[in-house]
C-alpha cells in the first residue's frame, strides 16, 4: 500500500493545533503513512491535490506548494531511505489563510550533518546528474518554503516548512 492513515485514536480529528515543542502549526488529525517510494510519493501529491486544489484561485501556487512536496519527498525516498533501506514516511498537512502548513517525517538517516543543505544555486558548468547533492531541489525548496526546520530525534527525521497557497490578500 502506497497511502494509508495513521490508526483512529492517535488524534482527535481537529484540523490543527499548535505543537509546543517546536512552535509550528501541525494537523491533529492522524497522517498520512506513505511508503519511501516513487509511487507512495505520488499518492502524497495526489491526495494534497485533491485536499487543497479546489479552494486554490491564484494560478501556480498549488504547483509550487506540489513542486516543494515532491523534491522533499523524492530527497526523502533517495537518500535517507536509499536503496538498502524502506520504511514509512509520514506527512501532515494543514491549511491555516493562505499558508499550506507541512510536517515530514521519516525514520531514514539523517541529513549530513544533521542540518538542512544551503540550497545554493549549482554554477551553469556543472551538468545535472553532477550536481552536488543540496544542488537544484534544495534550491527550488528554499526558494518557495518559508520556516524551514530541521530537527532529527531519536531515529526520526522531521522537516517542517510553510508553502503559500493563494496570493496574500
Amino acid at each position: 500500500m502506497t497511502l494509508s492513515r495513521a490508526p483512529d485514536g492517535e488524534a482527535d480529528g481537529s484540523d490543527s493545533a499548535e505543537d509546543a515543542s517546536v512552535g509550528a502549526p501541525v494537523e491533529t488529525r492522524p497522517p498520512l503513512i506513505i511508503e519511501a517510494t516513487p509511487l507512495g510519493v505520488r499518492a502524497a501529491l495526489k491526495e494534497m491535490r485533491a485536499r487543497f486544489g479546489s479552494s486554490i484561485t491564484a494560478d501556480g501556487t498549488l504547483g509550487m506548494a506540489e513542486t516543494v512536496l515532491a523534491e522533499v519527498l523524492n530527497n526523502i525516498v533517495e537518500h535517507a531511505y536509499a536503496r538498502d533501506r524502506d520504511g514509512p514516511i509520514e506527512l501532515r498537512l494543514a491549511r491555516e489563510g493562505v499558508w499550506l502548513q507541512v510536517d515530514v517525517r521519516d525514520y531514514g538517516r539523517p541529513m549530513p550533518g544533521e542540518s538542512l543543505p544551503d540550497g545554493s544555486m549549482p554554477g551553469p558548468d556543472i551538468l545535472a546528474d553532477d550536481a552536488p547533492e543540496g544542488g537544484f531541489g534544495w534550491f527550488l525548496i528554499r526558494a518557495f518554503a518559508r520556516n524551514l526546520d530541521y530537527t532529527r530525534q531519536a531515529n526520526q527525521n522531521r522537516l517542517t516548512f510553510s508553502v503559500p497557497l493563494c496570493e496574500e490578500p
